[in-house]
């Protein structure tokens, strides 16, 4: 069983084409959602593209201008048929991986429903933006005087 975290592209993008990572990077709720997938330790991370659809973090895309909030219902369950056929082509095994979305609605309703409900975490849901800024950093936050106290201590017993 793998641990799989799902990211949202976000509207904001660099102007030049880029690593997936730093394509988004202006946005500060994916710096936000991008810090807290990696605490999470995950076995594989992703993007979920509106125009490319699943992507690895270091995969160079081009800028865009497209959103599946924009799009006519048929077209999304198109993309998440897409995402999913990547997914399934990426070794990822629908029945038995974990999923974590840091996602929107839009980005999760076309996928979910092919994944089993108890394969599937949404610490985000029913947040809004606001909120889930509030949350991530609140989060990324424990995370990191976890870090310290644990480095605190290895040095402690390291001076012993």
């Amino acid at each position: 069983m793998s641990h799989i975290v799902l990211l949202s592209c976000t509207k904001s993008k660099l102007d030049k084409p880029s690593k997936a990572k730093d394509l988004y990077s202006p946005s500060p709720t994916f710096q936000k959602t991008l810090e807290y997938g990696k605490s999470l330790k995950p076995d594989k991370m992703y993007i979920l593209s509106a125009k490319y659809h699943l992507v690895p973090l270091d995969k160079t895309l081009s800028p865009y201008d497209l959103t599946l909030k924009d799009m006519k219902k048929d077209d999304k369950e198109e993309w998440g048929k897409k995402v999913i056929s990547q997914m399934k082509s990426s070794g990822m095994n629908l029945d038995k991986d974990k999923f974590t979305f840091l996602t929107g609605t839009e980005y999760m309703k076309p996928i979910t429903k092919y994944i089993p409900d108890s394969n599937i975490e949404v610490p985000l849901k029913g947040k809004r933006m606001g909120e889930r800024m509030k949350w991530l950093n609140d989060k990324i936050k424990n995370i990191k005087e976890i870090y310290k106290t644990i480095k605190n201590i290895i040095y402690e017993t390291l001076q012993k």
